[in-house]
């Protein structure tokens, strides 16, 4: 298939959205995207039609062109409503008609189809570059590719029996087109307790569901809330929905040369008990957290997810305060249930499922007519089963990141290649962006982490470009 950008980006959702309108905005660039889904710009989290799905972000954040901060806020205004606060917390669905419109503006060729395998060629178009082959037995010739894969479905839980993977009862993956997640009146165990669990109980009540819901995880804590103050600025300006200001500076000394995981733990401690609000401080680490991540040693690092992920997750990625207290409510009334467990199996026959969990050493069992697994994407690419990152590992064009999470990769989000002993590969032209980052870097799936790196990969990808033209 011919394809003179001589870029392609694998992926069709928001990360490839927001790059390939770097390109065409900052670097003039055309591009083609390749995804195998019925919609492209959206993915899982932005193609919801749940009006209860919100961003678990004031709309002021959510802007996708990183040199213009407030590019959402003014679509609204010209395109929704002009009185639309920049603290309010907006419908996914709402947002996702804005990054249609993005890649409307890109002027990306639109391609749909599932790339299966990527192989160097040095018959492909340019000096060098990959030939891509698509479900659909074509080729592709490109210059530079670009993973943009999103999100992958949830691995399943882990010791269940065929028979209840196969089961309809049991969803493992809710985002899945026809997902069907509830009847009318039969008792849900989600197991999980976090963003994606939250999305479920919203939808369920929207679509009518009235029995009682149970999530189950390890901690039982549900994500905190921004403050109800977030979402009610006292002017209209992109960062006044802060009703707690940042520290002029991240609460961890980055100049100090020490940043080993206790010494950023203790400083943030002391940050809180000075009487900086926990939120605050949280929030001012954005800038910093990548940085911090880079510097930790691989034990550090494991030190972390084992002790404080799940906490800091928690308090990290917040959700809107409405959403708070429609939980708040459920709970009162005991139609919510926390339960806090791991799932040690699930049984079924005719009535339902009968999932039993183990905490402190004492067993638990939960009665359901439905379980959805609502654990997160899975992010250990190393297992997740996809075509073609089994054949860019096995060709040693890629390697996964830390821990099997995402990709390895250098600063500019270019893969590192598997030593392989057949040559050079430090010229590699594969790049990734987004949640395959998490690899190497300890924030990158959010709006505003994606589009900085859209924006710097789009000129990474110009001055390639323009230094192979030089040459020939």
């Amino acid at each position: 298939m011919n394809n003179p950008s001589g870029i392609v980006i694998i992926g069709g959702g928001a990360s490839a959205t927001l790059l390939a309108h770097a390109l065409r905005r900052t670097q003039g660039r055309d591009c083609l995207i390749v995804d195998p889904s019925p919609r492209f710009a959206l993915g899982a989290a932005y193609g919801t039609r749940c009006i209860g799905h919100l961003l678990n972000v004031p709309a002021s954040g959510m802007s996708g062109l990183a040199e213009a901060p407030d590019h959402f806020v003014r679509w609204l205004h010209r395109q929704i409503d002009p009185g639309i606060a920049p603290g309010a917390f907006i419908p996914r669905a709402l947002y996702g008609l804005y990054i249609e419109q993005l890649l409307q503006e890109s002027g990306a060729t639109l391609l749909r189809d599932e790339v299966v395998s990527c192989r160097m060629s040095r018959t492909a178009a340019g000096s060098g570059g990959y030939r891509l082959r698509l479900g659909s037995g074509r080729e592709i010739d490109a210059s530079t590719v670009v993973l943009a894969l999103g999100h992958f479905p949830p691995a399943p839980i882990p010791g269940l029996s065929a028979g209840i993977l196969a089961d309809p009862r049991y969803v493992n993956d809710v985002w899945r087109e026809g997902a069907r997640i509830s009847g009318p009146d039969e008792p849900l165990v989600l197991i999980g307790s976090g963003l994606t669990a939250i999305d479920m109980v919203m939808k369920a009540r929207l679509e009518g569901h009235r029995g009682t819901i149970c999530l189950l995880s390890r901690h039982a804590r549900l994500p905190e809330a921004h403050r109800p103050e977030a979402h009610r600025p006292k002017a209209q300006r992109p960062e006044a929905h802060r009703s707690e200001p940042l520290p002029d500076v991240p609460v961890i000394d980055m100049a100090g040369g020490d940043a080993r995981l206790g010494v950023c733990v203790r400083q943030f401690h002391d940050a809180i008990r000075s009487g900086v609000p926990w939120r605050a401080a949280v929030d001012s680490l954005r800038s910093v957290s990548n940085s911090l991540w880079q510097g930790f040693s691989a034990a550090e690092r494991a030190r972390f997810d084992r002790h404080l992920r799940r906490r800091w997750d928690i308090a990290r990625h917040r959700i809107a305060p409405q959403i708070a207290s429609f939980l708040h409510n459920e709970q009162q009334a005991g139609t919510l249930e926390l339960h806090a467990g791991r799932v040690t199996g699930i049984t079924a026959d005719q009535a339902g499922l009968t999932v039993t969990a183990i905490h402190n050493g004492r067993q638990s069992v939960l009665r359901a007519g439905r379980v959805l697994n609502c654990t997160g994407p899975d992010l250990r690419y190393d297992r997740v089963g996809s075509p073609l990152l089994d054949d860019l590992f096995s060709s040693g064009l890629a390697r996964p990141g830390h821990n099997g999470m995402g990709l390895d990769t250098d600063e500019t989000g270019r893969l590192t290649a598997r030593p392989t002993g057949k040559g050079d590969r430090s010229g590699s032209a594969l790049y990734t962006l987004g949640p395959a980052r998490l690899g190497t870097m300890f924030e990158s799936i959010a709006i505003p982490e994606i589009r900085q790196q859209a924006y710097d990969l789009a000129a990474e990808l110009a001055a390639r470009l323009r230094t192979a033209s030089s040459r020939l």
